[in-house]
């Protein structure tokens, strides 16, 4: 059940850093998800990501 859980939270990264990329807010995805902006950039920093779309 690990692995299941580890598997989830590994997407969970991947989709919040396709979003980033897509230039949504840590702000915007964090509402979506019920958490704090914090936990979000805490997650992914966005200034290291490059965006797609300007």
């Amino acid at each position: 059940m690990a692995d299941s859980n580890e598997q989830l939270d590994d997407l969970k990264r991947l989709l919040i850093l396709l979003l980033m990329k897509l230039g949504s807010t840590s702000e915007e995805i964090a509402m979506a998800l019920q958490v704090d902006a914090s936990a979000i950039r805490r997650m992914i920093p966005g200034r290291k990501i490059k965006k797609i779309v300007d």
